[in-house]
């Protein structure tokens, strides 16, 4: 779309079964891949203009995409992969493009001896989509050594540092019109050896207690006051429940996994089974932490 003034690749009519961990999901009118951060820009003012909603995307792997499709433009900017390092007084900067893998990021790091993020080892997804869920394991959150984000919105271009954005459990305060575009961490000198061995420990752990041998999206519910929901889900007799080909995994109840050829439509008839069975058996009112795009209301 060189004479729209867009120079990254434009995917038209692009189907989210290809683009999701959970392999589901129907197409979005358009996808676009942009070159740098003013292409991004570009590529917003593309879409207001013809009045379409946008996503950012990163590796979907905490999307589920109706069967439908959903009337959006995405933006994925996971072909952006740049990251610096820039020694301080006190450690170390490290610059990393949001559409990097975390778990790449993580490796680098170890690789030069810089602690901090191996806890999270193993989280799926991008550094930025990471930061808009602030992503977290092991007692660990990503924004625990964030310094800043670098964003693109309708404002322009923009540092935003630590102290300005709203981080909770699982959240953040970024929009959905907001492309995290490059963050900022602050990480301290570490042993390379014994990161190694915390990232492997993690890893081990996510191996023998989730289904990662299966198409998902990741934990489906938030835990509810610091409680994990998975106990609430077993409490309520469901684990293994299989609705069509989705199904509550029986490695860790609060894992929807894609057991063959499952639709969207399972997917969200299995949550709201599950949201049903546990309120009705616990009195606890479930909260997705997985998206759903193109439901209807």
């Amino acid at each position: 779309m060189e004479q729209q003034g867009i120079r990254g690749q434009v995917v038209k009519d692009a189907s989210m079964k290809r683009y999701t961990s959970m392999k589901v999901g129907g197409p979005v009118p358009y996808l676009f891949y942009p070159e740098d951060e003013k292409d991004v820009t570009t590529v917003m003012g593309w879409l207001r203009r013809r009045g379409l909603a946008l996503r950012f995307l990163g590796n979907g792997t905490n999307v589920i995409v109706a069967d439908k499709g959903a009337d959006v433009g995405l933006i994925r900017i996971t072909r952006i992969r740049h990251l610096r390092f820039h020694r301080t007084v006190g450690g170390t900067l490290v610059e990393a493009a949001a559409g990097l893998s975390l778990k790449a990021l993580i490796r680098e790091c170890c690789r030069r001896g810089l602690a901090g993020l191996e806890k999270l080892y193993g989280i799926p997804g991008t550094v930025g989509g990471a930061i808009k869920m602030n992503a977290g394991s092991f007692g660990v959150s990503v924004s625990d050594c964030l310094k800043s984000v670098r964003i693109v919105d309708e404002h322009g271009i923009r540092v935003v540092q630590k102290e300005e954005i709203e981080f909770g459990y699982r959240r953040s305060s970024f929009g959905t019109g907001q492309c995290i575009f490059e963050a900022t961490f602050e990480l301290a000198d570490g042993d390379p050896e014994r990161i190694k061995a915390n990232m492997d420990s993690v890893w081990r752990q996510r191996w023998e207690k989730h289904p990662m041998e299966l198409p998902s999206a990741g934990s489906v519910f938030k835990n509810s006051d610091g409680l994990a929901c998975w106990r609430f889900i077993e409490q309520a007799g469901l684990r293994g429940l299989r609705i069509g080909g989705a199904s509550l995994s029986e490695k860790h109840a609060n894992f929807i996994v894609n057991a063959g050829n499952a639709s969207a439509a399972d997917i969200e008839r299995l949550i709201d089974t599950v949201k049903k069975g546990v309120r009705e058996a616990t009195g606890v009112a479930l909260e997705e932490e997985v998206e759903l795009w193109g439901f209807d209301e």
